[in-house]
Order: structure tokens, then C-alpha cells, then sequence
């Protein structure tokens, strides 16, 4: 992976770094993240699951449980690490 590119593609701020829907594609089970979904206040959780083609993914909320993240839906995401073994960091719908 080029690491350059994807740096572009993110911004860091308070809250972690912003990843686009178009690098959900790098998001992995077990990767730390802040969901920003419409109505909500940033919510920290845990990537559980990624579909193929990452238009959406599952996250575990901390003390709330399992929330669907899809393209289009409002939601902001930011990444604070990966899982181990991963060389870059997260996303925004």
C-alpha cells in the first residue's frame, strides 16, 4: 500500500483520524474507532465486521452493543489504531 496516498486521503483531529468512505476499505475487525452517527454524540467501539465490497460495516459500541455503518447513513468515523499488524489508521461516510 502506498502509506503517502493514504496519508492524503485522512486528516487527524481531536477526536482520531478522519477516514472517508473510500478508505473504509482498510478498516479491519478489531481496529479502535469513534462513530459520529446523526442524532448521537461520538460513540468509541470496536470494527467487528467489514462487508467485501466495505460499503458498510458492523462496529461494537462500548457498553452499547452492535451498530450497522453504512455509505451514506451521516456517519463520521475516526481511527485511533488499527488492529496489530496494520500500517495505517481511519474513515468518514
Amino acid at each position: 500500500m502506498n502509506t503517502n496516498a493514504y496519508a492524503a486521503c485522512t486528516s487527524v483531529t481531536p477526536e482520531g483520524r478522519l477516514l472517508t468512505f473510500h478508505n473504509w476499505v482498510h478498516l479491519n475487525r478489531g481496529d479502535r474507532i469513534t462513530v459520529s452517527r446523526p442524532g448521537h454524540l461520538p460513540q468509541p467501539g470496536t470494527v467487528d465486521d467489514v462487508s467485501d465490497d466495505a460499503s458498510y460495516f458492523w462496529a461494537r459500541i462500548d457498553g452499547l452493543g452492535r451498530v450497522l455503518v453504512f455509505h451514506g447513513d451521516g456517519s463520521v468515523v475516526h481511527t485511533f489504531h488499527l488492529a496489530a499488524g496494520r500500517h495505517h489508521t481511519s474513515h468518514s461516510v
